[in-house]
């Protein structure tokens, strides 16, 4: 998939592709099972696919929609738990070394759980903290504690919770070095249309906010909360107001901003950036990416005009809120319901919910290592790679005869996937946590200790060359991610489970579904957002003008085909919108086709349950988009997402020959389209 968030076009986060639906029965069952016999495959392929499973299957209760992420994820969400817990038992039956990465795991979760000690101590932990804040008396010193609290960002969200966010990653037209990349931030709410839009809506959610706001600061003990909670709103809102839009911060050529250092003070006055950056660890640094030159202008100005006052009942806010869940409960209570009112659903207080997210987010990789060594194993990860090797190779015999592509730019898509570099359950070189300290019974100082660790570990990447191998997922969740600078993409462990992926199951099931899914994202490097991304995830448009025009016209006839699927009466789908996904399936399924046949190397199918590889293949694919979703759910995804709904997807098979052969399809069939009429775009 391509994602709509702001960073869309240079990192994009891929689970929902890959999970959209239930994508294949395990290996244990029959492949035939399930199958609707009274439903033509020509005529609805969906439902002869999942008719049954989508009879027997339910939509949990306070859910819109049902597939099977939601169940592999708690499946993983199960494990990670186990997981945790049992290498705390461990720690505290002291049955893991002192230093060992389980210690570290044991003793932090067990912090967390320690909810008597957090009680006992109150806000003690906080004074220091505090103390800095009070202490703030002139714009030095508030700029040097804003650079004290600058924060590791990953690039993908409209704004970080602090006030700038800092993404340590290669620049848009350099390989071979890290540079620090500024992310605007300092909002409480998830937008600045939450702060300016005029709509009842947004008008709520102020209220909301401000009310959350004040609940805070009386927790914390400031008099005047309500007077307080307002001026903090009303710094905000004027950050807001300084803050690109979603278009621009989306678009990779508007957020290529090369600062130099000496560039702060004269584009950005207001703030004092040589103590900012000397209390950020970034002193020495002398060329910066700005993605949202507005927001740091804009933001520095108010450092200058704002009152110290208002912006130390800001910080208090903003500290009091980032710590809540390692404080005594009423401020995790509170900020639960909060965090709930806002999203609309129910967000967790329960202490052990807390306590694994807490000890995932400090340790991640070190939680990672126990996941993989009990759930992936190196056999599974060999079963994978072959897999991408062949998926490889049908691009390679593809991209020659790609008809939108000229002969030069054809050289450039294979230079490009010659050195896509595809990552496999889990990285090669894990995070090494020795340097971090874990004191059992300190929930706060281990939650600091771990954030200052993660943060330097990013500044020691601006002394290296860029390593293109770098994971930016966890390997026990449930995701994938491409990024197209560097040109990457990675594949969680956690993700590749049955019923995605099953090492010891079917090779034509594994090849329809997650097969199709791998595919579908490396044809994404080769689409309209990856041809502004070169071979080293360089910007730069590496199509000619006649390469795009020639694209264009070779999938608007799917942009009609998929314009033309109406799930109700005045509810269509918008063929231009979902275009980029719509080829990306049929990109995928038609390489994973190849990739399944260049796997038999010569050697004939067998038949399994009744059904040749063929048939099984194309089911696995209409399995793999198998949901179930309220009528109001479904009609958000037709008018607002860019993704069609499952049963539109999994009809991409009505443009391939083989299918025809496979299922015996003919003319007089509802899906039966004329071999002149069937869209090849690989």
């Amino acid at each position: 998939m391509t994602d709509p968030r702001p960073a869309a076009p240079l990192i994009a986060a891929l689970t929902a592709a890959l999970m959209a639906a239930s994508p294949v029965a395990s290996a244990a069952d029959s492949p035939a099972a399930g199958i609707d016999p009274a439903t033509r495959p020509g005529d609805d392929f969906y439902m002869f696919a999942n008719r049954s499973w989508l009879k027997s299957a339910a939509i949990p209760e306070g859910r819109s929609s049902y597939d099977s992420f939601v169940t592999l994820k708690a499946q993983n969400a199960a494990r990670v738990r186990a997981l945790i817990r049992h290498t705390a038992d461990d720690a505290a039956a002291g049955r893991s070394p002192e230093g060992s990465i389980a210690r570290k795991i044991g003793d932090y979760y067990a912090g967390w759980m320690d909810s008597a000690a957090i009680e006992a101590k109150g806000l003690t932990p906080l004074s220091p903290a505090l103390a800095a804040i009070a202490a703030i008396g002139d714009r030095r010193s508030l700029s040097a504690y804003l650079g004290s609290n600058l924060h590791p960002d990953d690039g993908t969200d409209t704004q970080t919770d602090f006030l700038f966010g800092l993404w340590i990653h290669q620049g848009f037209d350099e390989s071979d070095r890290y540079l620090p990349h500024l992310v605007q931030g300092g909002l409480g709410l998830p937008d600045r249309d939450d702060y300016l839009e005029p709509g009842a809506e947004q008008a709520e959610r102020r209220i909301l906010y401000r009310s959350h706001v004040a609940a805070i600061l009386k927790l914390a003990g400031r008099d005047r909360a309500e007077e307080r909670a307002a001026r903090v709103l009303a710094l905000e809102t004027a950050i807001a107001r300084t803050h690109a839009s979603l278009a621009d911060t989306a678009d990779p050529f508007k957020t290529d901003n090369k600062w130099r250092r000496a560039d702060f003070a004269a584009k950005a006055p207001g703030m004092d950036w040589t103590a900012y950056f000397a209390a950020a660890g970034l002193g020495r640094q002398q060329d910066f990416l700005v993605w949202q030159p507005s927001a740091v202008t804009g933001t520095a100005a108010l450092a200058a005009t704002q009152p110290l006052d208002v912006w130390k009942d800001y910080l208090v806010f903003h500290l009091v809120a980032h710590d809540a869940a390692v404080l005594p409960r009423a401020f995790g209570d509170e900020r639960s319901r909060f965090l709930g009112r806002l999203s609309g659903t129910r967000q967790s207080a329960d202490r052990a919910a807390l306590a694994i997210a807490g000890t995932e987010a400090a340790l991640g990789e070190a939680v990672g290592r126990l996941y993989v060594a009990q759930y992936f194993p190196p056999s599974a990860k060999a079963a994978v790679l072959a897999m991408t090797a062949n998926l490889r190779a049908a691009f390679r015999a593809r991209i020659p005869h790609a008809a939108w592509m000229s002969p030069a730019t054809r050289q450039k898509a294979l230079a490009k996937l010659a050195a896509l570099r595809i990552g496999i359950g889990y990285p090669d070189a894990w995070t090494d946590y020795s340097r971090l300290r874990v004191v059992r019974g300190d929930a706060y100082g281990n939650l600091r200790r771990a954030e200052d660790f993660d943060y330097r570990r990013n500044l020691a990447k601006l002394q290296r060359r860029v390593d293109p191998g770098e994971w930016a997922i966890l390997p026990q969740g449930v995701s994938a991610i491409l990024l197209f600078s560097p040109n990457a993409m990675q594949f969680s462990a956690g993700v590749l489970q049955p019923p995605l992926f099953d090492p010891g199951g079917d090779a034509a099931s594994n090849y329809g579904s997650a097969g199709a899914g791998i595919a579908h994202e490396i044809s994404h490097s080769f689409d309209e957002l990856g041809n502004l991304f070169d071979a080293q995830g360089r910007l730069g448009n590496w199509w000619t003008a006649p390469d795009l025009a020639r694209y264009r016209a070779a999938t608007a006839p799917l942009v009609g085909q998929m314009g033309a699927y109406c799930p109700a009466a005045g509810l269509c789908l918008d063929g231009a919108r979902v275009l980029s996904e719509s080829a990306a399936d049929l990109a995928g399924l038609t390489i994973a086709h190849d990739a399944w046949l260049l796997s038999l190397r010569g050697r004939p199918d067998v038949l399994r349950g009744g059904l040749t590889g063929e048939r099984r293949f194309y089911l696995a694919f209409a399995r793999r988009w198998r949901r179930l979703q309220t009528e109001a759910a479904l009609r958000r995804q037709v008018v607002a997402d860019i993704h069609p709904p499952g049963e539109y997807r999994s009809d991409a098979v009505r443009n391939m020959d083989a299918w025809y052969a496979a299922y015996g399809i003919r003319p007089g069939d509802k899906l039966y389209l004329a071999p002149d009429k069937r869209i090849r775009l690989w």
